[in-house]
């Protein structure tokens, strides 16, 4: 897990090193959504069937949701005090997802926690295949109201040594146990939060976390959910006979969050067999594939609007 405290040499280094422009982890997602040909030995942990379908022979493991869910489930954590009342709701919303499809799981949260998990039934989650060489991709959208609270949380990994990322919070910020990726402030548009492990598991670099993927895990494989989150407004109505929980009217959306997307996936070898040949437009900043910015004098691959090109 990464520290919090500083000596007085390293705080005069990153005085020094304040102009150091940090890795670029979210992008808005690009037309048609992630492409599938850029990446091998994909890990599911959540995606629609056909990006499943997408990712074809690459895929390493998968570990999607079964659809009778008796593998693995996604659920709403509930109530302490009410069995049939949720904290987290399973919000209706007609947004397609990133890629023009209708599946995604929708949530707003009725109080002020509350969380999302992706948990383990008849057998554990196994990833014992991911190596350092990976990247965490996570599709999520802000569906909530322009005035809400809108830092997301996502905790990745096996039980206590979790991954524990925050949406808008600037790279390596804390904010408690969880440490921040950087922004994506517009509501209704999806971004794409792509991570490489060996950043997230760098003790010498912004995150620093220890996380073990070489034992099967317990029942959580991965949580989603708010930071400080505006809870939505909503009346309460009788049992659902088909659920056993209450139903649950919304009135009023606070904090809102849609995910399309939970995977791991290793990127080509080169990255140059997916680049298009094209030219981008030309008011959006452009970026080397180590994610700094560079200008018109530079040559070589670069990634702009969230897609590749040879410059």
């Amino acid at each position: 897990m990464k520290k919090n405290y500083l000596s007085t040499f390293a705080l005069g280094a990153m005085l020094m090193a304040s102009a150091t422009v940090h890795a670029q982890y979210i992008t808005e997602a690009p037309a048609g959504g992630f492409d599938f040909s850029q990446g091998k030995d994909y890990v599911v942990i959540y995606a629609p069937d056909a990006q499943v379908s997408a990712m074809g022979s690459n895929i390493l493991s998968n570990q999607n949701l079964d659809p009778a869910m008796v593998n693995n489930q996604f659920y709403y954590w509930t109530a302490d005090w009410d069995a049939t009342l949720f904290t987290l709701y399973d919000i209706e919303d007609t947004q397609a997802n990133s890629f023009g499809g209708s599946d995604k799981l929708n949530m707003t949260p009725l109080y002020g926690w509350g969380s999302g998990h992706f948990g383990a039934k008849a057998q554990p989650y196994d990833l014992s295949c991911i190596t350092n060489d990976h990247v965490l991709h996570i599709g999520f959208m802000n569906i909530g109201a322009e005035t809400a609270s809108n830092n997301f949380k996502f905790v990745f990994g096996p039980n206590n040594t979790e991954i524990q990322l925050v949406v808008n919070k600037a790279v390596g910020q804390m904010a408690g146990n969880l440490v921040g990726v950087g922004n994506a402030p517009a509501v209704n548009k999806w971004y794409y939060l792509d991570i490489p492990i060996s950043d997230l598991l760098d003790e010498n670099g912004e995150f620093g976390f220890e996380c073990d993927f070489s034992k099967p895990t317990g029942e959580i494989i991965f949580t989603v959910g708010f930071d400080d989150a505006t809870p939505s407004k909503f009346t309460v109505g009788a049992v659902d006979p088909d659920t056993g929980m209450k139903t649950i009217t919304i009135d009023e959306k606070g904090s809102a969050l849609a995910i399309d997307g939970v995977f791991l996936y290793k990127k080509n070898a080169t990255g140059i067999s997916t680049a298009t040949i094209s030219e981008p437009a030309a008011d959006a900043a452009v970026y080397s594939l180590s994610g700094q910015k560079v200008g018109a004098g530079y040559h070589g691959v670069v990634i702009k609007n969230g897609r590749k090109y040879i410059q």
